[in-house]
């Protein structure tokens, strides 16, 4: 339904759930939680792309006939965008399904390195291209004229997020089960558990600015600064869609909208394309030319 009001501009993520929510909250069984996230993509999946009606007889899922409508406007599908926080077993699914891989992490690209690493070295090792663009990263930012007024209004909200707001308790994060043999192996910390172990750090709370800084946790400065910054993240972790967290902590309206139009209109432009000469972005949205959609009535007053 989305896909067809937009006219074809949806991007689907398929998350598979934290513990905290999907085997605390939910009551699902932690080793069945990889199971039944496989067989719920491919019913949801198989059923944007078939033409009729079909029958789906899986193990969590028995249905006698699968029928969506309407379909999408995208074919065969729309692109999905798989959220991960560094299992092993997500890499494997976005290489079998060219899905793409988005690596959210909060604290940065510094943290994220050993992830992205880790997921190129694996894509090679199963013989994937190294398209940046199969992959994502989340990167906190906070842009301004100057280096120096970019800290003084973002110095406040980074301290309320990072000392307030990212408090886990070590005992949810890994319940029997949910994490697999290999990705243990493969010794990747999961954002979930990055944050855990953060949480009861000796770090000390009333947090430094500078501290948040120095450890990539937010990118701050003038627009200029801040684009040099994310093409040397981008480029240092082959990554071709950058997410942007442009609010966070207690942020304004009023500053969130300051940092959202000063990144639209000054580094936006600076890093838009930066691989388009050498790769293909399979992963965006395909829609319908703009003539060919539906334009709705004027308002009456």
């Amino acid at each position: 339904m989305i896909d067809c009001i937009s006219g074809g501009r949806l991007i689907a993520g398929f998350p598979v759930g934290t513990p905290m929510d999907t085997c605390y909250a939910y009551g699902r069984n932690p080793a069945l939680l990889r199971p039944r996230y496989y067989e719920a993509i491919d019913l949801v999946t198989r059923a944007w792309a078939e033409p009729k009606p079909f029958a789906y007889n899986g193990r969590f899922n028995q249905h006698r006939y699968v029928n969506v409508w309407p379909r999408p406007v995208q074919k065969p599908r729309p692109p999905v965008w798989i959220p991960g926080g560094g299992s092993v077993e997500t890499w494997r699914l976005c290489a079998e399904n060219d899905f793409v891989y988005a690596y959210l992490s909060y604290w940065g690209y510094k943290s994220g390195i050993g992830v992205m690493k880790g997921f190129w070295e694996d894509m090679r090792s199963i013989g994937v291209e190294p398209n940046p663009y199969h992959a994502g990263f989340l990167q906190a930012v906070g842009v301004a004229e100057t280096r120096k007024e970019a800290v003084e209004l973002y110095a406040g909200p980074a301290t309320y997020f990072y000392d307030r707001c990212l408090h886990l308790d070590p005992k949810f994060v890994r319940p029997p089960g949910y994490v697999s043999e290999a990705t243990v192996r493969a010794r990747v910390s999961s954002q979930v558990g990055l944050t855990a172990s953060q949480a009861t750090s000796a770090r000390p709370v009333g947090a430094e600015m500078d501290n948040i800084l120095e450890q990539g946790h937010v990118i701050v400065g003038s627009p200029d600064e801040v684009a040099d910054k994310l093409r040397e993240v981008a480029t240092s972790l082959h990554i071709g869609h950058l997410l942007l967290l442009l609010h966070f902590g207690d942020m304004s309206k009023e500053v969130t909208r300051y940092n959202t139009e000063l990144f639209a209109k000054r580094v936006l432009p600076q890093i838009r394309g930066l691989f388009d000469d050498e790769w293909e972005d399979r992963w965006w949205p395909s829609p319908m030319p703009s003539q060919s959609r539906a334009v709705p009535e004027p308002v009456q007053a």
